[in-house]
């Protein structure tokens, strides 16, 4: 199967040091390291948010570290969704305006069509009943789900996520996380940073970075529920063993 991502030597000041690795279709990755590691850094410079200043990221088979910052944001908003700890919403807008906001900069005009996408994928994530809830009114959770939804709208070949659960209690974050393998078993790419190994564990695969180089690689396989707790002792082991 050919790559969907594939990341050629990548510097980034002393932060990033010649790092390669490659993603292929279906794939949901995780990346962890102990904070200054390079996490961050390094999904930053894949995905075009930040310029790299040697090496090259090709996505899609289109190579975006050379492409121009126009280029790369419009590339972003039709290829790639993002979803971050910090849950980057208008506040004078209700959920569902805040869903839409990117598919409709991009149409340059509102829709029908976009608005029923924005409610099925609603209803996809259990939270239909919310659309005319203001985002102070609704829960972490429930928030960081419409910003799944949000992410999703553009219909991305992949997904970055940078600590997605990091600001969530234990079951907000078990009901984001589920959101995110729904969408991977629906065939989008997930490229992940973040910090719990529980939520790593449910990755496909996990790579950890230490002084901006990968130092190791986990492939737990695609999540199956009924082995859940086994893999997340499996990655804590793992984890141990990389000196985490």
């Amino acid at each position: 199967m050919s790559e969907l991502l594939k990341v050629n030597n990548l510097c980034k000041g002393n932060i990033l040091k010649n790092v390669c690795f490659e993603m292929h279709p279906g794939e949901m990755t995780a990346i962890m390291g102990p904070s200054g590691s390079g996490k961050s850094t390094l999904l930053y410079n894949v995905s075009g948010m930040d310029q790299p200043d040697t090496g090259k990221v090709i996505l899609a088979g289109v190579e975006i570290s050379s492409m121009s910052e126009d280029e790369k944001a419009s590339f972003r908003l039709h290829k790639m969704g993002f979803v971050f700890q910090q849950m980057n919403v208008l506040s004078n807008l209700n959920v569902i305006d805040n869903i839409v906001f990117p598919a409709i900069h991009a149409d340059g005009k509102h829709s029908r069509e976009i608005y029923d996408k924005a409610k099925k994928l609603m209803n996809d994530f259990h939270i239909a009943d919310l659309a005319d809830r203001k985002v102070n009114e609704i829960s972490g959770g429930q928030l960081q789900r419409a910003c799944i939804c949000r992410s999703m709208m553009m219909d991305p070949v992949i997904l970055f996520a940078d600590e997605p659960t990091g600001a969530l209690n234990q079951t907000a974050a078990g009901e984001v996380i589920d959101a995110f393998i729904k969408i991977n078993r629906e065939g989008t790419s997930i490229l992940m940073v973040t910090h719990d190994s529980k939520v790593a564990s449910k990755c496909e695969r996990i790579m950890y970075i230490l002084d901006g180089e990968i130092r190791g690689e986990l492939r737990p396989g695609k999540y199956s529920p009924g082995s859940a707790k086994e893999r997340e002792t499996d990655t804590n082991h793992w984890l141990n063993d990389m000196g985490w």
